[in-house]
């Protein structure tokens, strides 16, 4: 446990190792709801927590506060709550990244990375067989991370990142899904795939952006289109 390690370690001459520790271990339980929106977190009772000094638990905490996923509140800090307007935003970036990756994994991808496509796709039924919605979770976030880095542009790869970490912060809103949207998502994965397997950029590209109108739409509470209607901006449809 990183409670432990910590303080074993070197306080005075590794106060940067320190930070990146304490900061990795928050941001995996943010982004996993073990610190949910609206969790307050306080300097003093992590430098406890961590058994290390305010300084490391200050870093951890401004890099977390860059990234977007904790803003300030007070005296303290608290994990952020994702506004509809907010989420708009978000997924407007997205579209454009995905859609970026998803030609530059037709233009330079190898094959090999279709068949790693295909295992992820194949994991996630499973976790979706065994109602195992934290394994789904994560493994579409796999799936799409995989297309990125397939695209073979560092700076693309990071800012899809940034904005799946964000992305994560929406799971802890109350969303209403029906028994057969989990199986859609499958479904729409595997469209994705067959498309970058033919090397199909117009194609892909299509089903992309369908994928992701599918998504934001869950999250803003809007119906969700048929697939093949024209794929209609959610944003001209919500206040």
């Amino acid at each position: 446990m990183i409670e432990s390690e910590i303080h074993e370690e070197d306080t005075e001459s590794l106060p940067a190792h320190l930070g990146n520790r304490v900061y990795d271990h928050l941001k995996h339980e943010i982004l996993t709801q073990q610190l949910p929106p609206g969790a307050l977190l306080q300097e003093s009772e992590l430098g406890e927590r961590f058994h290390v000094s305010r300084t490391p638990v200050r870093e951890a905490l401004r890099t977390l506060l860059g990234e977007g996923l904790i803003r300030r509140q007070g005296r303290f800090y608290q994990v952020a709550s994702i506004s509809v307007r907010e989420i708009r935003d978000l997924f407007e970036v997205r579209d454009a990244l995905e859609r970026s990756a998803v030609r530059l994994f037709i233009e330079r991808a190898p094959d090999s990375a279709l068949n790693l496509l295909h295992n992820i796709i194949e994991r996630q039924s499973a976790a979706l067989e065994s109602h195992d919605r934290t394994t789904f979770t994560s493994l579409d976030r796999e799936f799409h991370l995989g297309i990125a880095e397939n695209a073979q542009n560092p700076l693309l790869l990071q800012q899809i990142c940034a904005v799946h970490d964000r992305v994560m912060l929406i799971h802890g809103r109350s969303i209403e899904t029906t028994p057969t949207w989990f199986d859609g998502v499958i479904t729409e994965h595997k469209r994705i795939l067959n498309a970058l397997g033919r090397r199909d950029i117009t194609v892909a590209d299509g089903e992309m952006r369908y994928h992701l109108n599918s998504v934001v739409r869950l999250h803003l509470g809007l119906q969700q289109e048929p697939y093949g209607s024209g794929h209609s901006h959610p944003l001209r449809e919500t206040p």
